[in-house]
């Protein structure tokens, strides 16, 4: 068995509510906070769609300011 790859991207932007973290990959969701953004909602769950699909995990955790992703793929 081979370890997997684990990739993660952290960002300082507006954060997400912690409300908001259990519906993050759902389809057309958008935090409370993303108002002012553009965006349809499809981006985090068309991620997750397809690390899975890949046999993966993605996974998110609120920050202070921002937020860290952390996606793990395995190698095989």
């Amino acid at each position: 068995m081979t370890t997997p790859v684990t990739l993660t991207e952290e960002d300082t932007g507006i954060g997400i509510p912690p409300g908001d973290v259990p519906h993050l990959f759902s389809r057309f969701h958008r935090g409370r906070n993303a108002a002012a953004y553009p965006g349809s909602g499809l981006g985090l769950a068309i991620v997750k769609a397809i690390v899975e699909g890949h046999g993966g995990q993605v996974m998110v955790e609120h920050q202070r300011q921002g937020a860290c992703f952390r996606l793990r793929l395995p190698l095989a």
